[in-house]
């Protein structure tokens, strides 16, 4: 009786709270349907490069009750340059923006965010490797990151390091 109340107890919590789902649209600007991608090392070498994607809920801390609401959101990671860097890409249900984190191997919170925006049409367009992609967002910032560009369905397109590291993507 005891673990029935309990299991009761925990449905009634959960099974009652409202969860925002994403939607594909939302797992568009992940990579989910990649384990890897290919990169142009330095203009030289070929690299493969480890993608994994996972999936979570989370809930509100504000107020959280049996009916509060939860959203889905989902985060791709790649690993960079013998992990030295992690990139990870985020996208969450019922929210317009996502991010992107540079971590550091040995610091555990992100070096850098670059947010973006789901619905903005950037009129960005770059060429990588002789492929156009369309509606970039490219970021910069002063201490790692000299160019960054992000597109939609293909993530991380070309990214090169202040020290002058640079992948691209091959098409």
């Amino acid at each position: 009786m005891r673990y029935f109340i309990i299991a009761l107890g925990i449905f009634l919590i959960y099974g009652c709270a409202d969860v925002c789902k994403l939607t594909g649209d939302d797992k568009d600007w992940l990579l989910e349907k990649h384990k890897s991608l290919k990169y142009r090392e330095n203009g030289t070498n070929t690299l493969k490069v480890s993608v994994k994607t996972h999936f979570s809920t989370s809930y509100s801390s504000d107020d959280w009750s049996p009916f509060s609401e939860g959203q889905e959101w989902g985060e791709s990671t790649l690993y960079l340059r013998d992990s030295l860097y992690m990139l990870s890409i985020i996208s969450s249900a019922c929210d317009n923006s996502g991010s992107i984190l540079l971590y550091k191997k040995k610091h555990s919170l992100h070096v850098v965010r670059f947010p973006y925006y789901k619905n903005s049409l950037t009129n960005h367009t770059v060429t990588v490797l002789g492929k156009e992609y369309e509606n970039c967002f490219v970021y910069k910032d002063s201490t790692y990151i000299k160019n960054l560009t992000f597109v939609k369905k293909h993530g991380i397109v070309n990214i090169e390091f202040r020290d002058g590291y640079k992948l691209e993507l091959i098409p």
